[in-house]
């Protein structure tokens, strides 16, 4: 698979199915029925996707804007500079436990973006305004799972980038972690402090993504309970030599985060998806 930019190449996913061993690609297993209703894998799926249990956690770095959208360039779509020449990149790791689309776990490579027409906030103060407030896509640049489904159901659906590879979350009572290995190399571990007792209302905010030629928009809701938020944080561990690892370190890490978060409990909602061209508006 084309490992790094932003147009991703859909791995097949080696699976057995009736006891034989065999590849199979997404295009393959899924079927849109109409706008509100798939078929994926022979299961089908309706809106909203609901998920009324998970965990997360995320660290949020200050990288070169510049690094940032050269690696996004054939997207269409402007990383957010917080501050000049300053662009934000999310790593972060979900825990899916009661999930429509099966329990497993998460990793993702994210940045806040702007999409075609959209007007450039001003730094700082802006841009934290437009994040809070929603406004601001989150493109999803890559999403390693561990499970197949979800791999079809994500790209399938949303456009996201899944493939499947070994992603591994633990909550502590104090502390949470992630690690994010592909085909035997490290590429990025996180932690965040645990054990807060804060809670966030229900947000509602766009992921964005590039699949088969077209940019894709989904718009999803969370909140949390359990919401441990620290400045700064523990230094990530970044892999040495697997591609995506060499791309984190060109944007600068490993460093401190700017900073991190983890949720202990957090329900989502996903809402079925609008396409455009890449480099054109979406119409809402």
């Amino acid at each position: 698979m084309k490992v790094t930019g932003a147009v991703f190449d859909e791995p097949a996913i080696a699976s057995e199915v009736d006891g034989v061993a065999r590849e199979r690609f997404t295009a393959d297993v899924c079927k849109k029925i109409d706008d509100h209703n798939y078929l994926i894998d022979g299961q089908a799926v309706d809106f909203p996707v609901v998920v009324a249990e998970a965990s997360m956690l995320m660290n949020a770095f200050l990288v070169d804007a510049k690094v940032a959208q050269s690696m996004i360039a054939d997207s269409g779509f402007q990383v957010v500079e917080l501050f000049p020449g300053k662009a934000i990149l999310q790593l972060l790791f979900v825990d899916y436990r009661k999930n429509d689309l099966g329990d497993y776990n998460e990793g993702a490579i994210i940045f806040p973006v702007l999409t075609p027409g959209q007007k450039k906030p001003f730094p700082f103060f802006g841009t934290l305004k437009q994040m809070g407030a929603g406004t601001l896509g989150n493109f999803v640049y890559r999403m390693p799972v561990d499970q197949e489904y979800t791999t079809h159901a994500g790209r399938y659906i949303w456009g996201f980038p899944k493939w499947v590879s070994r992603v591994d979350i633990e909550f502590e009572a104090k502390r949470a972690t992630g690690r994010f290995i592909d085909e035997g190399e490290l590429v990025y571990a996180l932690a965040a402090k645990a054990g807060g007792t804060g809670a966030s209302k229900e947000m509602r905010a766009p992921s964005l993504a590039i699949r088969e030629g077209k940019a894709w928009k989904t718009y999803g809701s969370n909140s949390g309970s359990g919401v441990t938020f620290s400045l700064g944080g523990e230094m990530p561990e970044i892999g040495e030599t697997h591609p995506l690892a060499k791309e984190l370190r060109a944007l600068g890490l490993p460093k401190k985060p700017l900073f991190s978060i983890s949720i202990a409990q957090t329900a989502m909602r996903f809402e079925g998806p609008e396409s455009a061209a890449i480099g054109q508006p979406f119409s809402k």
